[in-house]
């Protein structure tokens, strides 16, 4: 089906459908200056009630602005009022286009003001029109010897077009390539393994250090007993807090490993029973990019 922009929708087409109801109402609302109106929802959905109806009834744009303009007997209409909604302002324009003759039914309209049309006949028209000016050119066929020539220009063009799997494959064939272009010939190099170094008590010490300072925070202390009695996580100040109390811990733990690489300690080789369970706790938690959360679970059995 024909479609054309909203903008370009003709005012004597009667809509047919909910798309051709929506353009219909957009060069209504256009014509009546009331693009710059904000509806809520049920003003909208009692704009569009009423319109459906009127649409349905034979009524196209240009015949409801002359509906809502004077009445059948040629009276002028009073004109919006500030402040009037669109939908009361169309139900009491429209009333008077209401059939009140005795034998006429309750929802019986009036023959509309100005006759409308369908979408199809008004297209045909303008085609008919565009013919006659000769504005519009209908596309020339081919002879046979054009057909034939337009099927060969096709098959030549699909011939020397590559075959999307062949074209996969070497793609793939040429990335193997470049990749055994990097491989390294002859023997590989020695490789060095690293070495290993121990725990020192300043290790340990350091971040025994850097723990303890935000176990031991009174403020940290609160949360997590609040957090472990209601069973829950914490919320957003709370974490705030938390993540405070680790920052500011990290902050004092670097201080604690300058004034240790600093001091004059000769470090053992062995440690203490202490010392292994916090040298255990080190390599469970030495990962400074832990989740709150993780930090808080990890800090409450050092208290």
């Amino acid at each position: 089906m024909v479609r054309i922009p909203d903008r370009e929708w003709p005012s004597t087409v009667i809509p047919g459908d909910a798309r051709e109801r929506a353009q219909a109402t957009g060069v209504l609302f256009r014509r009546m200056g009331w693009v710059t109106e904000r509806l809520a929802r049920d003003e909208r959905d009692d704009v569009e009630r009423q319109l459906e109806f009127w649409y349905a009834n034979g009524y196209c744009p240009d015949a409801l602005l002359i509906a809502v303009s004077a009445l059948p007997d040629g009276t002028r209409q009073r004109p919006r009022r500030s402040g009037e909604r669109p939908g009361d302002f169309l139900r009491a324009r429209l009333n008077g286009w209401f059939r009140d003759e005795p034998d006429a039914a309750m929802a019986e309209v009036r023959e509309p003001p100005r006759r409308g049309q369908t979408f199809e006949a008004w297209f045909a028209n303008r085609r008919r029109q565009a013919l006659d000016e000769g504005a519009y050119q209908r596309r020339s066929r081919l002879t046979d010897a054009g057909e034939r020539a337009r099927a060969e220009a096709r098959s030549i063009a699909a011939a020397r077009r590559p075959d999307p799997v062949a074209r996969v494959r070497e793609s793939e064939r040429r990335r193997a390539a470049a990749l055994e272009s990097l491989r390294v010939t002859g023997d590989p190099p020695p490789v060095t393994p690293p070495v290993e170094t121990g725990t020192t008590p300043r290790m340990v010490a350091s971040f025994a250090g850097r723990q303890a300072l935000a176990a031991h925070s009174p403020a940290v202390r609160r949360i997590v007993e609040r957090l472990r009695a209601e069973k829950r996580g914490p919320s957003a100040a709370e974490l705030a807090v938390l993540r405070n109390a680790v920052r500011d811990a990290h902050h004092h733990a670097g201080l604690g490993t300058l004034e240790a690489a600093s001091a004059e300690v000769n470090d053992v080789t062995e440690l203490t029973a202490d010392g292994e369970w916090i040298r255990d706790f080190l390599r469970r938690a030495s990962d400074d990019r832990l989740p709150v959360d993780a930090m808080v679970r990890l800090l409450h059995p050092m208290r």
